[in-house]
């Protein structure tokens, strides 16, 4: 401690104080951003959807707020109790649980970042790790008592549930139906989805470089969780098909290796399909086998759960097969139809 008393040591103490005041304050006005940046851009997406709904909460009791989403200091004045009172509104509102959960769990984030920041008080935070989301048990309840008071449980078109597809339903979607290049592009998209159970997202980006002839694997990035997944594609109709499309249909070296179309249906060399047309297709390839309103999540809503039936795929297969980070992911898919004690032998000869 004697050093710190040290004439010498004095002014160099002053100035290293001020420089980490300097460096605080910086870090407190960007720490927005730095968080931000290192969220997915579909995170980042669905944060500022929840906090745009947050503002039009504090518009809709009279207050309005600055740039909830890039401005720390537009969090001032805000506690949990006004975070509790969302969370009541959005049920009056008719919003459904999990998006009740997901949009005030957003809400609680950017509270705990200001009070880094130094804008909300820690009082605040201890109080506001109080509410909690709702539970699976809760929800049903809560559900319950809203459609008892004639709230409705669910705004937007967002499905409650996965649309429920048949193993012949699953065949038919991969079967090419006539020998067109568009025929041939629509089964192996629909191979990929339902039996390989990649997104959206993973699907659009697919290159011809993926694609590991020798192997006969595809290996691909997954935006979601920033992995490389790799998946066996010989011995299987996937790999079937893609070497048909891939000699006949797609001929490039490199580039996307699901092309878009044309209305007339010829397909555009060097063009990957976007999202929004994958979405489009699946849904128009799924009226044609009685599945109304199918989207690409539904099929790997598909392929996950006939993994979780087979009690020869352990948690830790099915979690590497869709490429979940935390095994509750991957849990929700474990065949419901099974015995409690199936796998577990105790007692039965």
């Amino acid at each position: 401690m004697d050093i710190l008393l040290q004439p010498e040591i004095m002014p160099q103490l002053g100035y290293l104080q001020a420089l980490g005041l300097q460096a605080n304050k910086a870090a407190e006005n960007a720490i927005f951003k730095l968080y931000q940046d290192r969220r997915p851009i579909n995170t980042q997406r669905s944060q500022r959807a929840a906090l745009k709904v947050f503002a039009d909460f504090m518009q809709a009791c009279g207050l309005v707020v600055p740039d909830l989403y890039s401005d720390p200091f537009s969090w001032m004045g805000i506690t949990w109790g006004l975070v509790q009172t969302f969370q009541s509104w959005l049920l009056r509102q008719g919003y459904s649980i999990k998006t009740i959960n997901d949009r005030v769990s957003v809400v609680k984030v950017y509270m705990a970042l200001a009070n880094q920041a130094g804008i909300i008080p820690d009082s605040e935070i201890l109080r506001l790790q109080s509410l909690r989301g709702y539970t699976r048990k809760e929800a049903i309840d809560t559900d319950a008592k809203r459609i008892a008071e004639g709230i409705t449980t669910r705004k937007g078109t967002k499905k409650a549930a996965a649309v429920a597809i048949t193993e012949d339903q699953a065949r038919a979607l991969c079967k090419v139906r006539n020998a067109t290049p568009q025929a041939r592009r629509d089964a192996l998209m629909m191979c990929l989805l339902l039996y390989h159970g990649l997104r959206v997202s993973e699907l659009s980006i697919l290159k011809i470089e993926n694609i590991d002839i020798e192997a006969k694997q595809i290996n691909f990035y997954r935006p979601k969780t920033g992995k490389i997944s790799r998946h066996n594609l010989g011995g299987r109709r996937s790999w079937q098909i893609l070497t048909e499309y891939m000699s006949k249909d797609n001929h490039a070296q490199n580039g996307p290796l699901i092309l878009a179309s044309c209305k007339s249906g010829s397909l555009i060399p060097g063009k990957g399909m976007t999202t929004r047309a994958i979405q489009e297709r699946v849904t128009q390839l799924g009226q044609g086998v009685d599945l109304e309103n199918l989207s690409p999540h539904d099929c790997r809503h598909y392929g996950a759960t006939q993994a979780g039936n087979d009690p020869k795929v352990s948690l830790v297969a099915l979690m590497s097969w869709g490429g979940w980070d935390s095994p509750q992911s991957a849990a929700r898919y474990i065949n419901r139809g099974q015995a409690d004690n199936d796998g577990v032998s105790l007692g039965i000869e």
